[in-house]
C-alpha cells in the first residue's frame, strides 16, 4: 500500500533540555513549525508557563503565548507576549464573555505594553494545567477525524488517553469545556480536534514535543487500520499529457487565469503545483470532487476558501478511456465541463472553459455568501469572489495570492487537503465542515484578524515585470528597485554565460525583499517564446515588459501574453544612444504588432542607466497601477519633458475592467511624440484625458470591490 502520510522528523536536540520559559517554547515552536507533517506556515500555536518579575519587581505567574497567526518556524521572542496567568485563570469559572470582550481581556492581561496580540486559543492554553502546551495541525490527525468511522478508530487506538472534540469555534466556552474534560480524565494526553488538529501538553518542553510526534504516529496507525480500499481515489480518470505538452498548455491557460482572477484587484501572482502528488490527485476519479465538500482545516478558509474551483475539463483533451464521458456534475455550480476530445497530442488549451469556470465560481461564492453570512458578520466587508485555487485535470493545481508567498501558502493548504482526502477516502469517505460552518469561520471577526489577510506592502504589490537584458548587472539593479516597491520580477538574459550571475542576483533580491520576489528564467531572451513561457510558469503572467536587450526580439512574445491576459500591458524599451526618431520607428513596429490587441502602452527611454530605467518604469507604472514615482532621476526626466523619451499608447482601456466587458469598452488610440508643437501638445492632452477616464473606471471598479453588481 502506498504511504498515506509523510511522517514527522524528530528534530529534538539534547541541549534544548537546558532551555526554560520563553526560550523553551520558542525552540519548540521552531521544531514543530518547520515540520510540514505537524503543521503548516501560520498554523497552530504554542505556550509555556513560568514566573517572572513585573515592573514593580513582584513575582508574577505568566503564560508566554504565541501571537495570532505567527509562523512557528520563524518566531522570535517578540512573537510570545507574556500574559498574567492568574488574571487569565479568573475566567475559568466566570460568567459569559463575548468574543470582543475575550480579546480585550486577553490584551489587558499583557505583562508589558505594546505586545503582539495573543492567539484565540489562549484561554485553552491557560486552562490546561501543565507548563507546556502545543496546538498543531498534523495531516494524520486531521485525516483520522475526517472520515465517518474516525471516532471509533480513534477510540480503539487512543482509549482514555485522548479526548475527541467535535469542531467548534474557539471561545471561552470551548476553553472551559476542554479544561473540564481533561480534568475528568487524569490519564489523558491528547485532544483530537475534529477537522482541525491536535492539542498536547506535558511537564517538560521535550515531553510536549514528543507527545505531538507520538500522536501523529498513532493517528497514522489508526487510519491504516481503517483503510478499506486503495488510497488512489478511484484511480486515474485522466491521462496527464506529456511534460512538453503540459508546458505548452499551461503557457496558454495561466495568463488567461491570471487576467480573470486579477479583475477588481491590484493584481495576483499564481503558483503552479505540478508535483506528482498534485497531478495524480487532479487526475483521479474522486479526489477533485471531494474538495467541494470543504477544507480539511479551518486555516484553509483564509487562503483557499471553502473550496477550490474544480474543472470537469481536460485542458489537453486527454482522457483515459476513448469512450470516457465527462463526469456527471449534477447541479453543482462550481464545476464546469466541456467536450475536449481525446487526442493526447492536442496542444490547444480550452481557455474558454477555464474562464467560464471562474465566472461560475464567482456566482457560487455570491450565493454562498448570501445564504450563510448573516448581516452581523458583514461589517468587515465581503471577500473577493474569485477562486483562490483551481484544480486542473491532468495538469495539477494553480493557486493565487496577492504575492508569491501567499500564493505558495495557498498551495500548501490545498496540498494538505489533498493528503487528508486521499487517506480519508481510503478509510471510507471524506467528511469536512459544512458550508454554513465554513462561512461562519471565514467571516468570523477573529479569523479576519489573521496576519495572512493583511494586504501586501508596496505600491506595485500584485504586479509582475519581465525584464530581459544583455547585461545581468543592469537587470539586477532594475529588478531590485522594482522588488523594493512590492513587484515580482522575472529575469531573462541573452547569454548563457550570464545565467549563473542572474540566478545569484535573483536569490539576493529574494533575501532582501521576500519569497520569490525575483526569479531567473531558465530560457534565454534569445529564445523569445520559451522565455515568455517560463515567466508565465513562474508567476502566471506579467504586466510590464522591460526590454534592455540589444536584439529586442522578445517583445512579440510578451504581447501575446498580454493578449491572453486580456489586460492592458506596458512595454518599456531602453536603448542607449538611440535618437528619438529611431525610437519612434521601433515603437511603430510594436504598435503594428499590437494592432487589434486588448491594450498596450509602449514607452522608450534613450538611456541604459539601470537606475534611470527603474525610475522610468516606476513612473510609467503610475497611470496604470497608481502613482509610484513623480520624477525620473539623473538625465531622464518626466515623459512630457524628456527629449530622449518617446511615449505611445495604443488601444488604452482601464486595466481592471472585467475581461468579459472589455470588448464593450471604446478603445482609444492616441499618439504623443517628443516634439514641442501645438499639434503634439493637443495630442498629449488627449492622451491624458484617456488615461484619466480609464482610471476613473478603474477606481469605480475597485470601490465596487465585491463585484456585487455582477
Amino acid at each position: 500500500m502506498d504511504e498515506l502520510f509523510v511522517p514527522p522528523v524528530d528534530r529534538w536536540e539534547p541541549e534544548a533540555a537546558l532551555l526554560t520559559g520563553r526560550d523553551a517554547v520558542l525552540h519548540r515552536s521552531h521544531l514543530v513549525g518547520a515540520d510540514p507533517a505537524l503543521t503548516k506556515e501560520g498554523g497552530g500555536n504554542f505556550s509555556a508557563k513560568g514566573i517572572v518579575s513585573d515592573h514593580r519587581h513582584r513575582i508574577t505567574r505568566v503564560l508566554w503565548m504565541s501571537a495570532w497567526g505567527c509562523d512557528g518556524a520563524a518566531t522570535t521572542p517578540a512573537d510570545f507576549p507574556a500574559l498574567r496567568l492568574d488574571d487569565l485563570l479568573e475566567l475559568r469559572a466566570s460568567g459569559p464573555l463575548s468574543e470582543n470582550g475575550m480579546i480585550d481581556y486577553l490584551v489587558d492581561c499583557g505583562l508589558r505594553g505594546e505586545q503582539r496580540r495573543p492567539g484565540i486559543e489562549t484561554l485553552t492554553h491557560a486552562f490546561i494545567p501543565y507548563p507546556h502546551v502545543d496546538h498543531c495541525h498534523p495531516d494524520a490527525v486531521i485525516a483520522l477525524t475526517s472520515f465517518p468511522g474516525g471516532r471509533q478508530a480513534a477510540d480503539a487506538e487512543f482509549g482514555d488517553e485522548a479526548i475527541w472534540f467535535d469542531y467548534r469555534q474557539f471561545d471561552v466556552g470551548v476553553a472551559r469545556e476542554l479544561a473540564d474534560r481533561i480534568a475528568a480524565k487524569p490519564g489523558c494526553r491528547f485532544v483530537l480536534l475534529a477537522n482541525h488538529g491536535l492539542f498536547t501538553w506535558a511537564d517538560s518542553s521535550e515531553e510536549c514535543y514528543r507527545n505531538s510526534l507520538e500522536a501523529v504516529e498513532r493517528a497514522t496507525r489508526a487510519v491504516r487500520k481503517a483503510v478499506r480500499r486503495p488510497p488512489d481515489l478511484g484511480g486515474q480518470s485522466v491521462n496527464p499529457p506529456a511534460p512538453e505538452v503540459a508546458t505548452d498548455l499551461l503557457g496558454e491557460l495561466l495568463p488567461a487565469m491570471r487576467g480573470a482572477l486579477s479583475a477588481g484587484t491590484p493584481g495576483v501572482v499564481l503558483h503552479l503545483d505540478r508535483s506528482d502528488e498534485a497531478v495524480r490527485f487532479a487526475s483521479s476519479a474522486r479526489g477533485p470532487r471531494c474538495t467541494q465538500d470543504g477544507p480539511s482545516c479551518p486555516d484553509h478558509l483564509v487562503t483557499v476558501g471553502y473550496r477550490p474551483l474544480v474543472l470537469d475539463v481536460t485542458p489537453a483533451g486527454t482522457v483515459a478511456d476513448p469512450n470516457h464521458t465527462p463526469t456527471d456534475t449534477g447541479t453543482d455550480p462550481n464545476h464546469t465541463s466541456a467536450d475536449t476530445g481525446t487526442d493526447p497530442n492536442r496542444t490547444s488549451a480550452d481557455t474558454g472553459a477555464v474562464l467560464d469556470g471562474i465566472e461560475r465560481h464567482r456566482r457560487w461564492y455570491n450565493d454562498y455568501y448570501e445564504r450563510h453570512v448573516p448581516l452581523t458578520a458583514r461589517g468587515l466587508g465581503r471577500r473577493g469572489d474569485a477562486p483562490r485555487a483551481i484544480v486542473l485535470p491532468g495538469l495539477g493545481a494553480v493557486t493565487a495570492g496577492p504575492d508569491a508567498a501567499k500564493a505558495r501558502l495557498c498551495a500548501d493548504h490545498l496540498a494538505q487537503t489533498m493528503t487528508v482526502i486521499r487517506a480519508a477516502d481510503a478509510a471510507g469517505g471524506y467528511v469536512s465542515l459544512t458550508e454554513a460552518q465554513g462561512a461562519a469561520d471565514e467571516y468570523w471577526p477573529l479569523m479576519r484578524l489573521k496576519p495572512q489577510l493583511r494586504p501586501p506592502e508596496g505600491p506595485l504589490a500584485g504586479k509582475v515585470f519581465l525584464v530581459a537584458a544583455s547585461d545581468d548587472a543592469c537587470a539586477a539593479t532594475v529588478a531590485d528597485r522594482l522588488a523594493a516597491s512590492g513587484a515580482h520580477v522575472a529575469l531573462a538574459t541573452e547569454s548563457p554565460r550570464q545565467q549563473a550571475g542572474m540566478a545569484a542576483s535573483a536569490a539576493e533580491i529574494c533575501a532582501r525583499h521576500g519569497e520569490r520576489r525575483a526569479v531567473a528564467l531558465p530560457s534565454l531572451a534569445s529564445d523569445p517564446e520559451a522565455a515568455a513561457r517560463d515567466a508565465v510558469l513562474a508567476y502566471g503572467g506579467f504586466d510590464v515588459f522591460i526590454d534592455l536587450t540589444r536584439s529586442g526580439g522578445l517583445a512579440p512574445a510578451a504581447l501575446a501574453v498580454f493578449d491572453r491576459q486580456r489586460r492592458r500591458g506596458s512595454v518599456l524599451l531602453s536603448r542607449d544612444g538611440r535618437s528619438a526618431g529611431e525610437l519612434e520607428l521601433e515603437i511603430g513596429r510594436l504598435e503594428a504588432d499590437a494592432e487589434g490587441r486588448f491594450g498596450l502602452t509602449v514607452n522608450a527611454v534613450a538611456t541604459a542607466d539601470p537606475v534611470a530605467v527603474a525610475e522610468a518604469a516606476l513612473f510609467l507604472a503610475g497611470p496604470v497601477f497608481g502613482p509610484v514615482s513623480d520624477t525620473w532621476d539623473g538625465t531622464v526626466l518626466s515623459p512630457r519633458q524628456a527629449p530622449g523619451t518617446a511615449h505611445h499608447t495604443v488601444q488604452t482601456t482601464a486595466h481592471d475592467i472585467p475581461y468579459e466587458s472589455a470588448h464593450d469598452t471604446v478603445h482609444a488610440t492616441t499618439h504623443d511624440t517628443v516634439h514641442e508643437s501645438a499639434h503634439e501638445t493637443a495630442q498629449e492632452s488627449a492622451h491624458d484625458t484617456v488615461h484619466e477616464s480609464a482610471q476613473d473606471v478603474h477606481d469605480d471598479t475597485i470601490h465596487d470591490n465585491a463585484r456585487g453588481s455582477r
